[in-house]
């Protein structure tokens, strides 16, 4: 594993995640200045995710026949000018323009994911995911923070730093960031489009339940991230304050799981066992998510949570980088960067909907996802310990 290369992706992700971090949790209030409604704030949130969605995987098939640096060099280049627009918006339609274009441009995080399997042995991928994870944590952690403290100076104060941070990053990946062993690319892997890969994808049996156990994390973690500072405001009187502290904590705690803890929890147990106890303990953490009021509970059950979650996303990766080709590593990445977008899709219009009709509802439907989740995983196991005997 090269240790100097993973550093700088770690670098790379956690200051990209940094930029988006100061921008995300104030956009809603920014698009309201331009008298939108509740409405079009969300729709301007959801084009981020679908322009990813629909571009994930053509990005990540071009990284598979340029190479990796090229496009994780042009994705940084796009967020700069994404956030740039942003700030010198003069319309509502430039605001969706800008959203488009950092989804169109958003493959950074899915080019580093193959950057990371081609820089790592099978053994060691699983601790490169999670340093990656580590990394967006990290962001998520000190970006709405500090994207708080600049918009109480000027309210596109926000976007203009996170636009020099990304340039910044740019500028050092184009410097610094080593290009990744390439793999001759295969003929016949180009001719498949999109849709018939992702049908290729879903059909083989240990890919395909990987990826819908992907799907099932990163939507329940949408329904936890989308309605719980509701729940926390509404149903137990939180400030502001005490919600982001919250938040905080559960992304430190992420942190130092996935950064410190999933090499040796892999090498002791394995990763799919490893995704057996993350998807149990999401479960359960989900389940009892509404019921914890006192802040000691709540903490615990976060923590919980966090663990679950960390345990399940860089040995979910892992996992599907083992089951495609090297060839097909940037491919199959950017597939799993779209199902994880229209899972956080699904969790944004699911979660409010659910919170309308009951508060612990996002919840309770979290914790049945999550035990889907489990059982997928546990046919894993089976499947592995009992392989069905040869043809013939």
């Amino acid at each position: 594993m090269n240790k100097r290369s993973l550093l700088i992706i770690f670098l790379t992700v956690f200051v990209d995640m940094l930029g988006f971090g100061i921008v995300i949790p104030l956009l809603p209030l920014y698009v309201k200045e331009f008298g939108a409604s509740a409405a079009t704030c969300t729709a301007v949130l959801a084009s981020y995710l679908i322009a990813q969605t629909l571009c994930a995987p053509v990005l990540g098939r071009i990284s598979d026949r340029v190479g990796r640096r090229p496009v994780l060099i042009a994705s940084l280049a796009g967020a700069a000018v994404s956030f740039f627009m942003l700030g010198w918006a003069p319309s509502l339609v430039w605001l969706f323009v800008a959203r488009i274009l950092s989804g169109v441009t958003g493959g950074s995080v899915s080019a580093a994911k193959s950057y990371i399997a081609d820089v790592t042995t099978k053994e060691n991928r699983a601790h490169g995911m999670g340093m990656l994870g580590a990394g967006i944590a990290l962001g998520y952690v000190f970006g709405p923070p500090l994207g708080g403290v600049l918009g109480h100076y000027h309210i596109t104060l926000p976007y203009f730093v996170a636009g020099g941070i990304a340039l910044l990053n740019c500028v050092a990946a184009v410097f610094f960031l080593p290009a990744p062993p390439r793999v001759a690319p295969r003929e016949h892997a180009d001719e498949l489009s999109s849709l018939a890969y992702a049908r290729r994808a879903l059909s083989q049996p240990r890919l395909g339940a990987y990826l819908w156990i992907v799907f099932c994390v990163t939507l329940t973690f949408s329904l936890f991230t989308g309605t719980y500072a509701l729940f926390c405001e509404q149903g137990l009187g939180f400030t502001q304050n005490k919600i982001g502290l919250l938040f905080g904590f559960t992304g430190v705690t992420a942190t130092i799981v996935q950064g410190g803890m999933i090499r040796p929890l892999v090498k002791r147990a394995g990763e799919l066992p490893l995704v057996v106890v993350g998807t149990a303990l999401f479960a359960v953490s989900m389940a009892l998510l509404p019921l914890a009021s006192s802040v000691a509970a709540i903490l615990g059950v976060l923590l919980m949570m966090a663990c679950g979650n960390s345990f399940n996303g860089p040995t979910l990766l892992a996992l599907v980088s083992h089951e495609a080709p090297p060839e097909e590593q940037g491919r199959a990445l950017g597939f799993e960067q779209s199902v994880e977008s229209i899972a956080r899709i699904a969790g944004l219009l699911l979660g409010g909907a659910l919170f309308d009709l009951r508060n612990w509802a996002p919840y309770a439907f979290g914790a049945v996802l999550m035990v889907l989740g489990y059982v997928l995983a546990m046919l894993q196991v089976a499947r592995r310990e009992n392989p069905a005997p040869p043809a013939g």
